[in-house]
């Protein structure tokens, strides 16, 4: 009995240890997380914010306009921190959707793949909408039955979508994108659409600057979302 003792004790002090390590790995791994430029909030400021109201939560930032026509959840791109996507939901937004900017654990949606299926809405038509990273989680949630529409942004998925109509948007620059597997993934959709943004970069589809290994982008920021916002509008309508 002394010696089973020793065996647990033994057993639970190393798998806290191993959890802890975990913890701190993860935590060092993402302190360098890209965060959104000042000139995002510039470039928000000038949009007309009245006809939504706005809630900032523990695990996701909500736009809520009145009367909205369709729920959005978007899922962030690894290592990236959720704001800085807020430009492009401010103009969804402003387009009448609902918007669910995720916030994830250690900014990395891969961790809790399965947290973000509590923003669908059982009354509303739902569209996924993921960047990179955040594009292959967004796969795993559109799969379920209430998902109509998945968007990538630089992005593909690994899984197949059988019921939810697909809009992959990449950019002519981006380096950080595995081409081969984008291209590969194609075959993982019953009915997509594809588009490319020239002169874009991987970065782009965010506001967070420049990104390790991506391409240099030949259009600011703000040309390449507002053509990312175009793209995603004329695809849901």
């Amino acid at each position: 009995m002394k010696i089973f003792k020793k065996i647990m004790k033994w057993l639970l002090i190393s798998i806290t240890s191993l959890i802890l390590l975990m913890i701190v790995g993860l935590y060092i791994y993402t302190l360098d997380a890209s965060k959104p430029l000042d000139e995002m909030y510039t470039e928000i400021e000038l949009l007309e914010r009245d006809s939504f109201e706005l809630k900032n939560e523990w695990d996701v930032i909500t736009l809520i306009p009145e009367n909205p026509v369709a729920n959005i959840v978007f899922i962030p791109g690894g290592k990236v921190y959720a704001e800085s996507y807020l430009y492009l939901a401010y103009q969804l937004a402003l387009e009448g959707y609902q918007v669910h900017v995720t916030k994830n654990l250690f900014h990395l949606a891969i961790l809790t793949p399965f947290h973000f299926n509590k923003f669908l809405s059982n009354e509303l038509d739902n569209i996924v909408i993921g960047h990179s990273l955040g594009g292959t989680v967004g796969g795993l949630l559109a799969n379920d039955a209430r998902v109509s529409k998945l968007i990538l942004l630089g992005s593909y998925t690994t899984n197949l979508i059988m019921h939810a109509d697909v809009l992959l948007i990449r950019a002519e620059n981006d380096l950080v994108l595995n081409i081969n597997a984008y291209l590969l993934s194609y075959s993982n959709y019953v009915s997509y659409e594809t588009k490319t943004i020239p002169g874009g970069n991987h970065a782009g589809f965010g506001w967070y600057g420049v990104q390790s290994g991506d391409g240099n982008a030949l259009i600011s920021i703000k040309e390449q979302q507002d053509q990312t916002i175009d793209y995603i509008v004329e695809f849901l309508t």
